[in-house]
């Protein structure tokens, strides 16, 4: 029996070649801006603290939650900050899964060891990040002593996962630190037994400056990635051919992206919608000078708001936008705004996921 979520994907997939109205794929809600990690490629952690103040309650998050099914969104992520530091991870996740919306926690894993039996019950997918193969390297680039635990809810994850029919994946920011160390990060990951691997490279704005309070440990300059050149041209060929053994998710498209230096892509910005913690949601996206929020909690209806004028005229803008590289953004802009012209990526995702055994 086919399910709701596998309908709409299909709609969504096929509707938006030859409709004028295009829907999202994907949800991402920012349940917090706390975070119990200080990664020095990461400003969240380490914020001013009128930029860390307020969240929403459960029941808005369940508004929210609703709004995304009637625009037809098949999965969402919880985004932080660290979503774990909330207690209503799992209650989200039941109301996600009764109106058809498939759910991913993407967490630090720090606290995630102790909870891996009910979350990996509630949720679709958990992603867990890891960005190195030993503690001395973890604490240089996330600044907490914390690699045991994430191992530890790795393994208890993936202990778990079968049974509760729940994927589990790593994901690994690419920084300065780690980047002569991909290749083993991925084979490590592998050895715990995750379903998929994810490769993201650490992205840093400008403005971030600004919003760091005077302690931080942010450190765009030191963990920039760009710094090393040679070292990155010689670690994607290796990445891409370990895709043929590996499940790395990655697509091939967004890892040469970075080895050529063309970061020029055509932006789909209608396949996501990003909701920040105050229930306000980002169109067209989270990080872009024609950005604006609505509060689609007390004011806008989402489906009215996505399909106006305004909206529509708001993704046009950015279009061809060339100074983003964010892996949520380019990701699915490449193999779901293009799939013709990235056709590889998108059959390498459906078979990563078919070997996973990933709930569809």
């Amino acid at each position: 029996m086919v399910s709701k979520v596998t309908k709409n994907f299909v709609k969504n997939f096929f509707g938006n070649r030859v409709s004028s109205k295009k829907y999202p794929f994907f949800g991402s809600i920012e349940m917090t801006r706390r975070c119990n990690s200080r990664c020095l490629f990461c400003p969240i952690g380490s914020e001013k603290n009128e930029f860390i103040r307020g969240e929403m309650k459960t029941e808005h998050i369940f508004k929210v939650l609703d709004q995304f099914a009637e625009l037809r969104i098949i999965a969402f992520t919880y985004l932080g900050g660290e979503p774990t530091l909330r207690k209503d991870v799992c209650e989200v996740a039941e109301h996600a899964t009764e109106i058809h919306i498939k759910s991913e926690l993407t967490t630090n894993g720090l606290l995630v060891a102790d909870r891996a039996e009910p979350y990996t019950k509630a949720l679709d997918c958990i992603v867990i990040s890891l960005d190195a193969t030993d503690a001395e390297m973890y604490r240089s680039i996330r600044n907490v002593d914390g690699f045991d635990k994430v191992v530890s809810a790795i393994k208890e994850c993936v202990r778990y996962s079968k049974e509760n029919d729940c994927a589990i994946v790593s994901n690994t920011v690419i920084c300065s630190k780690n980047i002569d160390k991909i290749p083993d990060i991925i084979k490590y990951c592998d050895s715990l037994g995750v379903d998929g691997i994810m490769l993201d490279f650490a992205t840093f704005h400008g403005y971030w400056k600004d919003i760091v309070r005077e302690d931080s440990s942010y450190d765009p300059d030191g963990m920039d990635w760009s710094t090393s050149p040679d070292k990155l041209k010689a670690m994607i060929p290796q990445v891409v051919k370990m895709k043929k053994k590996y499940p790395i998710i990655t697509s091939s498209s967004y890892l040469k992206t970075f080895m050529t230096g063309d970061h020029h892509f055509r932006c789909y910005p209608y396949l996501f919608c990003c909701v920040d913690k105050h229930g306000m949601v980002a169109i067209p996206c989270f990080d872009s000078m024609h950005t604006r929020f609505y509060d689609i909690i007390d004011e806008y209806n989402l489906k009215e708001l996505w399909f106006s004028e305004e909206a529509v005229k708001a993704r046009k803008a950015v279009k061809n936008c060339e100074s983003c590289y964010m892996h949520c953004i380019v990701e699915p802009s490449k193999v779901l705004g293009a799939p013709l012209r990235h056709f590889g990526d998108l059959m390498e995702w459906v078979n990563t996921f078919r070997r996973s055994g990933a709930r569809t």
